[in-house]
C-alpha cells in the first residue's frame, strides 16, 4: 500500500465487519441455535438470552472482541443455568456449544450490496484508509477474503476502537482531524470516539449488539445514513471530495 502522509486530499476512515462486510448475522445465528440448544435442555430462551448477552458484554473488558470471549460465554451460561436446576454440566453438551461458536469463523462474511462500487468511487477523490477491530488474526483473513484491501491505501486492526486509537491514527497520517471522516455502523466504536478525537462520522445503522450502543452528545459532526450508497454523496455535500 502506497504511503499516505502529506497528501492534502481529506482521509475517509472505513470501518469493516458490518460496514463494508456482513459480521453480525454470523454471530445473530449463532446465537439463536445456542439459545435453542438451551431451550430444548428445559431452560427457558429468553432468560438464556438474556443472561448471555450481559455476560458477554462483562466479558469485552478481559477478552476483548474475540471467539474464545463467544465461546466462554456461551459454555458459562450454560454451566450457571445447569447448576440452578442442580444438574451438572456435561462435556457432550459444552463440546456442542464451542461447535456453535466456531461457525462464526468457519463460515465466510459477505460484502454489503453495492460497498465495493462506493469504494471504487471514492479512490482518488480522497485517502481511504481501512480501520477494523477485532481479533488480528481473524480480521487479517476476512480483510484478505472480502477483495477490499486493494482498494484501500493503508489497512490497520486494532484490538478496540477508542479516542485514543483515532488520535493515533491522526498522528500517523499527519493530517487535521476536522479533515478527516470516520464511517461505520457502530456509535460506540466508529461514532463516538472519533468525534471525541475530533473528526467527522458518518452513521450507518446495522444490527448489532447490546455493546455498540452508546450516547453521541455531539450530534453536529454525524450525518446518518440509510446505506453505504449514501456515503459519496454525504461527503460531496460536506466539502470532503468533489
Amino acid at each position: 500500500m502506497s504511503s499516505i502522509v502529506g497528501s492534502s486530499q481529506s482521509i475517509i476512515i472505513f470501518d469493516g465487519d458490518d460496514t463494508l462486510s456482513r459480521t453480525m448475522p454470523l454471530y445473530t445465528a449463532a446465537k439463536r441455535r445456542f439459545f435453542a440448544l438451551l431451550g430444548s435442555l428445559g431452560f427457558d430462551e429468553k432468560c438464556v438470552e438474556a443472561e448471555f448477552e450481559a455476560r458477554d458484554i462483562k466479558k469485552v473488558s478481559a477478552w476483548g472482541f474475540t471467539l474464545e470471549r463467544f465461546r466462554r460465554s456461551m459454555v458459562e451460561t450454560y454451566d450457571a443455568f445447569a447448576r440452578r436446576q442442580g444438574k451438572s454440566p456435561t462435556l457432550r453438551v459444552e463440546q456442542r456449544i464451542s461447535q456453535i461458536a466456531t461457525s462464526v469463523v468457519r463460515n465466510k462474511t459477505r460484502p454489503m450490496p453495492r460497498a465495493k462500487e462506493v469504494l471504487r468511487a471514492l479512490q482518488g477523490r480522497c485517502r481511504l484508509v481501512l480501520l477494523t477491530k477485532g481479533e488480528y488474526v481473524l480480521q487479517e483473513r476476512r480483510v484478505a477474503e472480502s477483495g477490499f484491501s486493494e482498494l484501500f491505501q493503508r489497512a490497520v486492526i486494532v484490538e478496540h476502537k477508542e479516542r485514543e486509537t483515532f488520535l493515533r491514527v491522526v498522528r500517523e497520517l499527519d493530517a487535521a482531524p476536522d479533515s478527516i471522516w470516520s464511517v461505520g455502523d457502530s456509535l460506540r466504536s466508529d461514532v463516538k470516539p472519533a468525534l471525541e478525537a475530533g473528526l467527522n462520522a458518518v452513521w450507518i445503522p446495522q444490527e448489532t449488539w447490546g455493546y455498540e450502543s452508546a450516547e453521541v452528545t455531539d450530534e453536529q459532526r454525524v450525518v446518518r445514513a440509510r446505506t453505504i450508497r449514501e456515503v459519496p454523496q454525504i461527503l460531496r455535500k460536506a466539502g470532503a471530495i468533489r
